[in-house]
């Protein structure tokens, strides 16, 4: 299969459109930034509120944000989006696996049962699974985009 490249004036049109969406969005900023402001305070607010209270609890969502951290560098190394899609699928199923187990299949003891650790609430469960895909694309796409540009700049210093 060979690549295509896009036309002169396709790229153009590409570089006008991503030029029109930035100045969109300086514009959105500073027409709503004090709603901007709010909205990020309130959703650091939710986030500190659903942080555990119980030791193993706080050690368990600490533990599963470096995995998520993990999981964003690891599978960024596969070099494709379908990678990030398996990452951000991959850590929250595993993590409602942890804390819910899989009664379908008879894990009705979660491994948050068996590790000793009672039972987080499912809106707790859910902020942390939504907080640690946040993560995995806060990890992988800078580094896709790092794999991106070194693959151009090497292709650049071959011509």
């Amino acid at each position: 299969m060979s690549e295509t490249e896009a036309s002169g004036g396709a790229k153009v049109f590409r570089g006008l459109l991503f030029a029109v969406v930035i100045v969109g969005v300086i514009v959105l900023l500073a027409v709503f930034w004090r709603q901007v402001l709010n909205s990020g305070k309130s959703l650091g607010e939710v986030i500190a509120d659903g942080f555990p209270s119980q030791g193993g609890q706080r050690v368990a969502v600490v533990v599963f944000l470096i995995l998520a951290i993990l999981l964003g560098i690891g599978f960024s190394h596969a070099g494709h989006y379908t990678a990030y899609g398996l990452a951000v699928g991959l850590g929250p199923l595993l993590w409602f696996l942890f804390w819910e187990g899989f009664p379908p299949l008879g894990l009705t003891t979660s491994w948050a049962e068996s590790a000793g650790l009672p039972h987080l609430d499912p809106w707790t469960v859910i902020l942390w699974a939504i907080v640690a895909d946040v993560v995995i694309t806060l990890v992988f796409v800078p580094l896709e985009w790092r794999e991106k540009y070194l693959r151009r700049k090497h292709a650049l210093d071959a011509d």
